[in-house]
């Protein structure tokens, strides 16, 4: 998904450095993949910032002084996604302006890139944002010949988009070894960080505005710091934070505890929310892939969410046509998906990466049955959605209003604590006002397949 940082929100936390006597750089950024990476590009952008002053932010390319292009490279979709941008980045490209590309793409491919993609003035293949942000300063300092910027050593993130909605990252890399996946070949093994860093993070942002903070990671379950699990790190995030909502995504399925669901159902503040990939539901599909359970093994976790939670919101992703999967191993996916009924669900098609294990597997499935599948199974899941979100009508719901839709400024759009920014549904707001970043209560009066439509109740 591609998001543009054109503007930026309030600095987290302020700074106070003194401006150089020279303007500092126009910046035009391209984010692309998860918000993962987003977090990424921001703390480039406070490490870029911190060397030259600024930077400025800018609509075009054409009246930037640095393109900064943050990649994915995950898929084979990515990557080609990641390279088209690059190069319409580069096309028409006036003297004096720097293209510089992190990410990613070089972090997977290496020195390669530099002769694969010229038209780019500089690569970071380091994983450390602040490193790239750093690396690109001092590059552009030396071509543009600009004067000495007073430096500031501590780094903070730039933040982009919606103030009152920001991701927070509690590791970096991940340590298990799905057959199919490059993450941790790319970005390494799992590193946390520690629970001061994050408070200070969190109450940073809530200064500058956040209402939501969305806690991400490779694997949010596994994160550990000196004996603290994840529901021992919410604790103290509640504790010592006073954001409204914390939401969490990307969760492995056997590290959804009893203490976690409990610690959830107890607190509002937590979100009803769970975003759990489960990937399959073969077991012998599930070995192949390396995953850590088998179909009984989720079962009893699907069981043991819906006992403490069972109302909550579950997101799901599953992926299609992994090698050797059969029609009986498909139909044991799709029966499971009709059993527990997602509220959200991503489908996605396997992909054969050359530098993952299951490049070397045999009985490669098809694409056109591959696809055939993920047909049937969206077709099933919007059915699902549907009535679903028929359930909604007439209930009010908590809802963070994210501003004018931008379909139409005539009405307000929001998402209620069971949708997450940008990936799931949201709810259309046609009767009453609210600020951005305002919790407000919405009476539902309307359902669509993965949208909701309500009124603002009077206080």
């Amino acid at each position: 998904m591609k998001k543009t940082a054109s503007q930026p929100s309030k600095r987290s936390p302020s700074s106070h450095e003194t401006l150089p006597a020279q303007s500092p750089p126009k910046v035009f950024v391209i984010s692309l993949g998860c918000p993962k990476n987003l977090i990424d590009t921001q703390y480039a952008l406070g490490a870029l910032g911190s060397q030259l002053g600024g930077p400025a932010f800018c609509q075009t390319r054409d009246d930037a002084d640095i393109i900064l292009v943050n990649t994915c490279s995950f898929l084979e979709e990515a990557v080609s996604e990641s390279i088209q941008t690059i190069l319409e980045a580069a096309e028409g490209k006036k003297p004096g302006q720097v293209l510089a590309v992190m990410g990613c793409l070089p972090m997977r491919y290496g020195r390669q890139m530099e002769d694969l993609l010229p038209e780019v003035d500089m690569f970071c293949f380091s994983q450390d944002p602040v490193e790239a942000g750093r690396l690109f300063a001092k590059f552009f300092k030396h071509k543009s010949g600009m004067m000495t910027t007073p430096v500031v050593d501590e780094v903070f993130r730039i933040t982009t988009g919606s103030p009152w909605q920001q991701y927070v990252k509690i590791s970096e890399g991940c340590s298990n070894r799905c057959t199919y996946c490059l993450i941790p070949r790319i970005r390494g093994r799992l590193r946390c960080r520690s629970p001061e860093s994050l408070v200070a993070e969190i109450n940073a942002l809530s200064q500058s505005g956040a209402r939501e903070i969305t806690l991400v990671a490779q694997d949010l379950t596994a994160y550990e710091w000196d004996g603290m699990d994840l529901a021992s790190l919410l604790e103290l995030l509640l504790k010592e934070t006073r954001v409204p909502w914390f939401r969490l995504m990307y969760l492995y399925p056997l590290g959804i505890t009893e203490r976690l669901l409990r610690l959830i159902q107890s607190n509002r503040r937590i979100c009803p929310y769970l975003d759990m990939p489960i990937q399959h539901a073969s077991s012998t599909i599930l070995k192949a892939m390396g995953r850590r359970y088998n179909c009984l093994e989720l079962e009893k976790a699907m069981e043991r969410i819906r006992k403490y939670l069972p109302g909550v919101s579950v997101r799901t992703t599953v992926m299609v046509g992994f090698p050797g999967e059969t029609e009986k191993d498909f139909l044991i996916l799709k029966s499971f998906i009709k059993r527990w009924r997602f509220h959200h669900l991503g489908c996605f098609v396997y992909s054969d990466e050359e530098e993952a294990p299951s490049f070397l597997m045999k009985d490669k499935v098809p694409a056109e049955t591959a696809e055939r599948r993920k047909s049937e199974l969206m077709a099933l899941q919007a059915d699902i959605c549907s009535e679903i979100n028929a359930g909604f009508r007439d209930r009010i719901l908590e809802v963070m209003v994210d501003g004018p839709c931008q379909e139409t400024e005539l009405l307000l759009c929001g998402r209620s604590r069971f949708q997450a920014p940008e990936i799931d549904g949201l709810i259309y707001i046609n009767k009453g006002t609210a600020s951005p970043g305002q919790i407000a209560r919405v009476r539902i009066t309307e359902s669509h397949t993965y949208d909701l439509v309500g009124e603002i109740m009077e206080s």
